[in-house]
């Protein structure tokens, strides 16, 4: 990709994300999934930024993404474990949820092509519960670990990682502070 595609692509990103004040600047986002609205989009931004038509339909399929995966996590907040973006090949989403019923994979329209969502279910808790427990064992996590270096959430897993120095007394510490925090999170928990 040359340099006037990506500045393309995220001049494109950081007005659809409303980071940018400029009303001059095209929104990304087609008005709808068809193939009228996207290659109206597309021929709009073209015209504006000059750029060629696979990097345009790139830049305007990431915004699509973007747009449908905060679409998903709202229609599903009650059951949502995490939503992640997987396009090795082609657009795919996958979104995790808690509990067991099922629900139908989908396919948008997408300006480079379809866009795959995936559902997978049975995730005991969702996103938002597992980000309040990781909350209240801040302070207790740090005092445990001085020497973390970070921690978070891998929503692919369901697990909070907690990142430590290599060196032997925080390896023995972990060891020690796993089970515990596993038990005061009620969610696995690993050590890098």
């Amino acid at each position: 990709m040359s340099l006037m595609p990506a500045l393309l692509l995220a001049a494109l990103l950081q007005s659809g994300a409303g980071l940018m004040s400029d009303p001059d600047q095209p929104s990304p986002f087609p008005a709808s999934d068809s193939e009228a609205d996207i290659a109206a989009k597309i021929a709009e931004l073209r015209a504006f930024f000059g750029s060629s038509e696979q990097d345009t339909r790139q830049a305007v399929a990431t915004a699509q993404q973007r747009a449908l995966i905060e679409r998903l996590q709202a229609r599903h907040a009650a059951r949502l474990a995490g939503a992640w973006v997987k396009n090795d090949p082609g657009w795919h989403i996958v979104v995790r949820l808690t509990g067991d019923a099922p629900v139908a994979d989908e396919v948008h329209g997408g300006a480079d092509g379809p866009q795959y969502v995936h559902f997978r279910t049975g995730a005991a808790l969702t996103e938002a519960e597992m980000r309040r427990r990781m909350r209240a064992q801040r302070d207790w996590l740090r005092a445990q670990l001085p020497y973390m270096t970070g921690y978070g959430l891998d929503v692919r897993t369901g697990e909070m990682y907690v990142q430590l120095d290599d060196d032997a007394p925080d390896r023995a510490a972990a060891s020690v502070v796993a089970a515990h925090l596993e038990a005061r999170l009620g969610f696995p928990v690993r050590f890098e």
